[in-house]
């Protein structure tokens, strides 16, 4: 049986360029670095589990060597990993909790770091059949910004709500859905209150908002529309 995630332990942390990883998402892992390889076969025979963390700008100059890491980042565990004949391997990686790296630890061909778990700040249940304001602002929006959208738009569809039993659940798994940018998505990543990361995604569904009100004035008083 596997320990729990504590504060203070230490895990493999694997840095992408592109990704930022939330609690309570899947993020499917296709591994063919030989040090990453060594990375998975060492976590598949230990905890199970990796932090995904996010490149800093510039990082190409030492990709090979330890270029700089965002300091928070989100543990996952492995989940239906498939080992292929030549050493590659896939799997998905089930989002657990926000970190922090207290330290990085040399002595394998990949990262590690000494972590100290986030706690969720303001967090809130959400029961079945009661009403939640914070969710359902945020629902409100969501169907208010997709209600410009044409028909036919694949942007254009309702969601299937039932996204967590804790509005950190909810709303990590709502904000993996949306397109934020990469700089947005590790703010919110970083973001320990869950209002506040619940206000950030309605200032985004606000903002989106604005900008087709603000499309559709243009196009009105554009002569070359006429």
């Amino acid at each position: 049986m596997t320990n729990p995630l504590r504060t203070g332990m230490t895990i493999p942390i694997f840095p992408l360029p592109t990704t930022v990883f939330y609690p309570g998402t899947p993020l499917p892992l296709h591994i063919f670095e030989p040090r990453y390889r060594q990375m998975t076969a060492d976590a598949l025979e230990g905890e199970r589990k990796i932090g995904m963390v996010l490149l800093r700008p510039n990082w190409e100059e030492d990709y090979y060597g330890k270029p700089q890491v965002f300091s928070v980042g989100c543990v996952g565990n492995i989940e239906r990993e498939i080992k292929h004949p030549d050493g590659k391997y896939n799997f998905t990686l089930a989002g657990l909790r926000r970190f922090r790296i207290i330290d990085e630890r040399e002595g394998k061909p990949y990262r590690q770091a000494e972590i100290e778990l986030l706690e969720e700040k303001n967090e809130q249940n959400i029961i079945e059949g009661q009403s939640n304001d914070c969710r359902e602002e945020l629902i409100g929006k969501y169907r208010e910004f997709i209600s410009f959208i044409p028909e036919g738009n694949s942007q254009k569809k309702e969601l299937d709500w039932n996204l967590g039993t804790k509005l950190s659940e909810f709303v990590d798994r709502f904000a993996y859905l949306l397109d934020l940018s990469l700089e947005q998505k590790q703010s919110f990543l970083e973001e320990q209150d869950v209002l506040r990361r619940a206000d950030f995604l309605h200032s985004f569904l606000k903002m989106k908002i604005d900008l087709i009100h603000l499309s559709k004035k243009r196009a009105t008083h554009d002569p070359r529309w006429n």
